[in-house]
Formats: C-alpha cells, structure tokens, sequence
C-alpha cells in the first residue's frame, strides 16, 4: 500500500509539472503567433481597458478621417466644376476671344450690332452649358450641388408653349421667386438652414434639444443656389446668373435681323441693366470659387491632424498589445525546452515508479 501510495503521489505530481509545462509552451506559442502580450481581459485588466479605450478613439478618428475625405473628394469636385462655370461666364462666349462681359457691351453700343443676334444664341448656349455642368457634378451616386437632396438632379428648366426657356428651377422651385413669396421663402431656407452635419473630428455636440450645435460639426451640403444666385432684386430683375444671361439672350435674339436694332426701346434699356448686374454675378461666383478653395484647405488640415492623431493613437496601442517578437521567440524557445525536458524526465519518473511498484 505504501509503494502504491509513493507511486500515485509521483505521477499526480508529475502529470501536474507537465501540465503546467504544456500552458506555458501553449501560451507562448499564443504569445509568439498573435504579437500580443494579453489575449483576453483576465490576463492583464488594467492594461485590456486601457487599449479598449485606445482602440475606440482610433476607429472614431479613422471614421471622421474617412467622412472628411468623402468631404475633400466632394468640394474638389465642386472647385473644378466651379471652375469651369467661371471660365465660362468670365473668359470667352461662343468662338470669341473677348469675354462674356465685354461681348455684351459692344452688343449694346455697337449702333449697327451685326453680330446681336448672332450673341443672343451664344448666350443661350452659354446659359445652357452653366446648368449643365452643376448638374453632371457628382460624387459617387449623388449630386454635390443639390443641397442635402443629393439624389435628385438640382437644376431643371422651365419651358413654354413655344419651347423657349420660361424658367430655371431649383430642386422644383422657380430661382426667380418674387419677394415675400413663399418660393423665396423655401430658396432662403435651403440657402440658409438646411445642413447635412457629419463629424470630422471638430467635437460635434448637441444641444439639450438634441440638435446639433453648428459650431461643433461640419455642414457638407453645397447648394448650387449658393454659386448662381436666386430671387428677384428691387428693379424686379433676376439675381440668377443664368436667368439674368436668358433674359439677354431673348432681347437680342429679338433684334432686327437686317440692321440688329433692339426691338424697342425698353429692350435696349433692359439689356444695358442686365449687363451691368451680369457682371456683379460673375464677381459672386469668383467669390463663392474662393470660398471654396479657403473651405477645402480647411478640410485637407483638417485631414493631416486626424491622420496624425490616428498614427499617435495606433503607436499607443501597439505599447500596450503588442510585444516584442524577439523576447516572444525567446520566451516559446525557453518554453518548448522545460516541455521537453519534462517529458524525458518523465520517461525515467514513469520507469523506475513502475519497477518499485512491481517490487
């Protein structure tokens, strides 16, 4: 009984030193294959909520790096399309070298004006290209003008019975909305208030409302209102840029088509105000163009700090989880060494444990 008792103790404490071998080489093996130096919250809770709390910040700045750059792709789009719009009204019409400004003018004081007429389609054209182009610009599937309604194109024309242009409208409102009506009011409110908020790492916060403060968040709506203008001025003519270019385009393809006098009087006199309030547009879509490129500057910093806190968080992480391979290597090469070890001495433990308990 006594020799069994000696037995059963050595192998319980062998089977016990091998087992305790076997977790260690496992754990190190772990340790060696994952990088990491804990592998759940048990094995080191002080150091697992620290990284827990790392690793949210990370991917809430890897978030906002990510909506911050949909916002980049989208005002870049907006610039060159802005661009283009000004190239348009501001450098050449039709196959001219003059630009659009100065073209009007000899229109207007050329006596004979042989080539009005001739001017009046190429403003019509111009007019064209201008809704055009906001309308193709587009990032992904939505259009960038187009306010927070980005699914639905922002420009559309009116036509009458004859399929002259009646009207340009903005996300189904006449841009030429009189003053005090309740289409200006809507054109104000989109102008003004509607806002699509995304967080790009300015602290967005809320009110005790629930509404976001302005301030805290980024507003990535482009209204295309914003860049031609709406509304009707105190002389009852358009403040849109492509309204206020139809306008002339109609009085000067109303001109003789002999002599290209102006139809009347009046026309002659509209045509002269036009020009004058065409060239104040054509400075506000510079201005807007500038704001623009101020707007995107703000957003591509904007863009080098949250990439920068990102590496900074992602370094602090990696201190706390992940260890050096070399002492990984070491400690599983130190591990696989005692296992072996223990299994040889077990070989000799088991054979003479065996040969007292036969005695």
């Amino acid at each position: 009984m006594y020799i069994r008792s000696t037995t059963n103790g050595v192998l319980n404490g062998y089977r016990y030193n091998l087992q305790t071998s076997f977790n260690t080489l496992n754990h190190a093996l772990n340790t060696m294959l994952t990088c990491r130096t804990f592998n759940s919250f048990g094995e080191d809770p002080a150091a697992a909520t620290q990284a827990f709390q790392l690793r949210r910040a990370f991917l809430r700045t890897d978030s906002q790096y990510t909506v911050g750059s949909n916002v980049v792709r989208r005002y870049e789009i907006a610039y060159s399309t802005s661009e283009s719009v000004v190239n348009r009204v501001d450098n050449t019409v039709g196959d001219r070298s003059e630009n659009s400004f100065d073209a009007i003018l000899r229109a207007a004081n050329d006596p004979t004006g042989p080539g009005r007429l001739a001017l009046g389609q190429e403003l019509d054209e111009l007019a064209e290209s201008i809704v055009q182009s906001m309308n193709s610009a587009k990032y992904g599937d939505t259009f960038v003008f187009a306010g927070a309604d980005g699914l639905k194109v922002p420009f559309e024309w009116k036509f009458d019975e004859n399929g002259e242009k009646a009207g340009l409208l903005y996300r189904g409102v006449d841009v030429n909305a009189a003053k005090g009506s309740s289409d200006e009011a809507t054109l104000k409110y989109l102008s003004e208030q509607e806002a699509t908020y995304v967080d790009i790492g300015l602290g967005i916060q809320e009110d005790n409302d629930g509404e976001i403060i302005s301030a805290s968040a980024f507003n990535a709506t482009l209204q295309g209102i914003n860049f031609l203008g709406y509304g009707m001025d105190e002389e009852g003519d358009p403040v849109n840029v492509v309204s206020q270019v139809v306008e002339m385009s109609k009085i000067l393809r109303r001109c003789n088509q002999d002599t290209g006098a102006f139809a009347s009087t009046q026309d002659k006199e509209d045509f002269i105000r036009l020009a004058n309030k065409f060239k104040d547009s054509a400075d506000i879509l510079k201005t807007e163009r500038a704001e623009l490129t101020t707007t995107a500057s703000f957003l591509k910093t904007n863009q080098t700090q949250l990439e920068k806190t990102a590496d900074t968080l992602n370094e602090q992480l990696d201190s706390i989880e992940r260890v050096d391979l070399a002492d990984a290597i070491s400690s599983f090469s130190w591990a696989q060494y005692c296992y072996n070890a223990a299994l040889k001495m077990g070989n000799s433990v088991l054979s003479q444990s065996l040969m007292d308990y036969m005695s």
